[in-house]
């Protein structure tokens, strides 16, 4: 009989320590829906980047114009020796002669002037869409070819001047939407797309096009020239100018873009109806010489610049909201332990106990919400989704939790908090810039709304009502029970 009233004693003084961890490991599986859930937004998130790969692959992908670049092919003189006639082993003879080597000189323009407008559009394929563009830009400038002694020839060397090609790199060819012309002078040429590969500097996987030049000639005048490149693409835009002093200005239809690159631009503004930026590039931002050869490093360098410098542009979507439901889900945790504990207060000041399998139920209607909010998104877009996904889980916790507390008035209490905490994550998934600070915020505001609810409970007395609320339950229903058997 001793042992009967110990036990009794240990639950009455420890029963709302073991409910607290109860409701502690119920919120770790409440862990396992919430990362499905997380695991269904990667997915649905791999599958929309891959068909805005695939469209961007049909469209044009990001786009780089790079250049111009004068190409000038030249022979130097070698002598070696060689075998002279009649030679044998015994008595061997050998002859001077002289051969002449191909390399080539990469000239960059003096000035450089780059104008270029863009526009965007979308795209989709069943839920899912890309953000695609087209661009048509205009680059205008100038070449000065140095004297023959000025150039980082060897003594005696050949110009093939007659073979000079000027080189411009396009990213993604298959986004050409014009043919390009020059303008040399007063001489229009037709670009055709480069074949061979820039020697010395592993070029084997940029795409040029070159234009072949007429007859030039060394220590002349300012050579103009002016281009015009109308692209489709996707992601993102960047200019790569070589010239000693180069200018780019860029404007658009799309309000959110993002400015990278090496050089940031000197002036920009962004709008509602679009953007404008201007920047501004000198040859020491470039780190180039005005004159490379092909061999020593040049083309390396050459197509450094190319593949890594320049000016960019990118296109941000901000209504991605597969990232923003990830976000959201960071959160999964925290509503459930809101509710729980609040559905604990209810329950520590009420006289109705609460069954495990009912803290589960609330846990799955607010791991559904997450759930809701992407499938609704994909059709209505973020934030319609998310009020009504909201909307529909404060209504059902609100109805479950008035049947299950006896009590209208708590059931609108939870709900309304509920309520007042997806409002507020709404607001801090918009706010990118401030949203670790708004979530502390909120933690810190809803740890102090805790400690203020129990500031006056007494623990132990708190656990012996709950344990005599339940005897009192157990002695109802077996009174009841008896009655029904009289």
């Amino acid at each position: 009989m001793e042992k009967d009233k110990t036990l009794p004693g240990f639950f009455m003084r420890n029963a709302a320590l073991l409910k607290i961890a109860l409701l502690g490991l119920l919120v770790l599986i409440m862990t396992v829906p919430l990362e499905y859930v997380w695991s269904v937004i990667q997915e649905r998130a791999y599958l929309s980047r891959s068909v805005e790969r695939e469209l961007g692959e049909s469209w044009g992908r990001a786009q780089t114009i790079a250049g111009p670049v004068l190409l000038l092919p030249i022979e130097e003189p070698q002598t070696v020796k060689v075998r002279a006639p009649g030679w044998t082993a015994v008595q061997p003879v050998y002859v001077e002669e002289q051969k002449w080597n191909r390399r080539h000189l990469y000239v960059l323009p003096e000035e450089q002037s780059v104008s270029a407008t863009l526009a965007s559009q979308t795209r989709r394929r069943g839920i899912y869409e890309a953000l695609l563009y087209t661009t048509s830009s205009e680059t205008r400038g100038a070449f000065r070819l140095p004297a023959a002694a000025a150039l980082p020839v060897k003594e005696g060397a050949r110009l093939l001047l007659d073979e000079a090609r000027l080189l411009v790199h396009i990213a993604d060819l298959r986004g050409s939407a014009n043919a390009p012309q020059l303008q040399w002078g007063d001489e229009r040429l037709l670009f055709d797309v480069r074949s061979a590969p820039l020697l010395g500097g592993g070029d084997n996987q940029l795409s040029w096009i070159e234009a072949p030049l007429p007859k030039l000639s060394v220590g002349s005048g300012p050579l103009d020239f002016v281009f015009r490149v109308d692209l489709k693409g996707s992601g993102g835009l960047r200019f790569v100018p070589l010239g000693r002093s180069s200018d780019v200005a860029l404007s658009g239809d799309w309000p959110h873009p993002s400015f990278a690159g090496i050089n940031l631009p000197t002036a920009s503004t962004v709008e509602s109806a679009g953007f404008s930026a201007a920047w501004q590039v000198s040859h020491l931002a470039r780190g180039l010489p005005q004159v490379l050869r092909d061999d020593n490093g040049g083309t390396a360098a050459l197509l450094g610049q190319v593949r890594s410098g320049g000016v960019e542009t990118r296109l941000v979507n901000p209504v991605d909201f597969y990232l923003k439901s990830e976000r959201s889900v960071k959160y999964g945790l925290l509503f459930v332990l809101v509710t729980f504990g609040t559905l604990f207060t209810f329950e520590a000041l009420g006289r109705r106990r609460l069954h495990a399998v009912q803290y589960l139920m609330v846990g799955a209607a607010l791991t559904l919400f997450f759930l809701l909010q992407l499938s609704l998104a994909e059709v209505v877009g973020f934030a319609a989704a998310y009020g009504l996904a909201a909307l529909a889980c404060v209504a059902l916790v609100t109805l479950y939790a008035a049947k299950i507390t006896t009590s209208g008035a708590r059931g609108v209490v939870l709900g309304g908090l509920l309520a007042g905490i997806y409002g507020y994550l709404f607001i801090t998934l918009q706010s990118e810039d401030h949203a670790l600070l708004m979530g502390s915020l909120l933690l810190l505001v809803l740890l102090a709304a805790a400690m203020y609810a129990t500031r006056n409970f007494d623990w132990y007395a708190l656990g012996q009502r709950m344990t005599q609320t339940a005897l009192e339950r157990e002695e109802s229903a077996k009174a009841e029970d008896g009655a029904g058997a009289a």
